[in-house]
């Protein structure tokens, strides 16, 4: 059980808008809106951003998706674990490969250009400390971009910001 209420009825026409629009896009609201949903701002900044990286940009949604398993794994967030593993099976990725990519990344079944991504994202995720020069430079021998290449650990760091959160709340998954 969530530590604070999710928001179910928004009594704020700000938050109504975004739920209504959230609702429009993803078929249903994710609780982690709901708990962002008790300061109005915040949720639609949080929506912004998750529009822009997972549901626009220059890489494809499966990879996105792949990176946020990753890191949800990595920071042990049984919510984005689950969230995205639901979400790559609905994309119809065959289980064994989705615990292929949670468990063995480095094994997954992938273009040479977005497991370099991926293991770009993952390594930020794992040693924050190390600038990842070398992944960075892998990434773009593969032929990935600047603009590939932040959108990856753009990915990588609103995932781990929503991990955080998603844990000190104990969001459950809806």
């Amino acid at each position: 059980m969530s530590r604070i209420p999710l928001v179910q009825r928004p009594a704020d026409e700000a938050v109504e808008k975004v739920f209504a629009e959230i609702e429009d896009e993803l078929g249903s609201i994710p609780n982690m809106f709901r708990a962002y949903a008790h300061h109005p701002e915040l949720l639609r900044l949080k929506w912004e951003k998750f529009k822009v990286l997972m549901m626009h940009g220059c890489l494809s949604v499966r990879l996105k998706e792949s990176i946020a398993l990753v890191v949800s794994a990595d920071n042990r967030n049984e919510y984005g674990i689950a969230r995205y593993s639901e979400l790559l099976q609905e994309r119809e990725v065959d289980p064994k490969e989705i615990l292929q990519i949670r468990l063995d990344p480095d094994h997954a079944h992938l273009s040479p250009k977005e497991h370099a991504l991926l293991e770009l994202a993952h390594h930020a995720n794992q040693t924050p400390y190390d600038h990842g020069e070398k992944y960075i430079d892998a990434a773009r021998r593969e032929g990935a971009s600047d603009m590939e290449i932040v959108e990856a650990l753009g990915v990588m760091e609103f995932m781990t910001g929503a991990n955080r959160f998603l844990e000190v709340l104990d969001v459950t998954l809806d």
